[in-house]
């Protein structure tokens, strides 16, 4: 290596020793020659053997706080960033759980959709069935017999008795109305 002053330089590295080669061309051409070798090779650096205790500070205070005075009272500037990074993180996942679930919900909504639409299918095929089972005159006697059944309560003052018992009361008390609706008037 050769600098602006003229000076020649040569420095080699081998591990365990140091070569520094120095030529300083002067008036004389004076050289010097600097090698140094050590005779033992140089102790990595180790940890001290003996540690000394970590001190840490006490948790509990020695001395008693008091409350702090009504006069200053500190504005809080971060009050909300523990709610706001917790919804943002509620985001975040939120998003996540979409973009890993997004095929396997698409999946099970459409056997959903299959299922519904085979219910909705056996659905119609009962109604058809059933449409073409439909006996109109059938229906209409059935409906006839509805009407002209007669009609039972199933107490009679407050007492619960059998259908039997019931009509004949009713038809006694009918007749009474009846004969009572019934009298003979004198008329001029």
């Amino acid at each position: 290596m050769q600098c602006g002053t003229g000076t020649i330089h040569s420095i080699k590295f081998i591990p365990g020793t140091l070569n520094i080669d120095i030529r300083m061309p002067a008036n004389g051409s004076l050289i010097r020659n600097i090698i140094e070798s050590p005779a033992i090779k140089i102790p990595p650096v180790r940890e001290p053997a003996k540690r000394l205790p970590i001190q840490y500070d006490s948790p509990v205070p020695e001395k008693s706080m008091d409350l702090p005075t009504s006069e200053r009272i500190i504005d809080k500037q971060a009050e909300n960033m523990l709610r706001i990074r917790h919804k943002k993180m509620k985001k975040h996942k939120r998003k996540k759980l979409r973009k890993k679930m997004k095929f396997v919900w698409a999946k099970i909504r459409l056997k959903r959709a299959h299922k519904r639409e085979r219910l909705f299918q056996a659905e119609l095929r009962a109604k058809v069935k059933e449409a073409q089972a439909f006996d109109p005159k059938e229906y209409v006697n059935e409906k006839l017999n509805i009407l002209n059944k007669e009609r039972l309560p199933r107490m009679f003052r407050g007492e619960i008795l059998p259908p039997e018992m019931i009509k004949q009361f009713v038809n006694e008390k009918k007749a009474r109305k009846d004969a009572k609706r019934n009298k003979p008037r004198l008329t001029l």
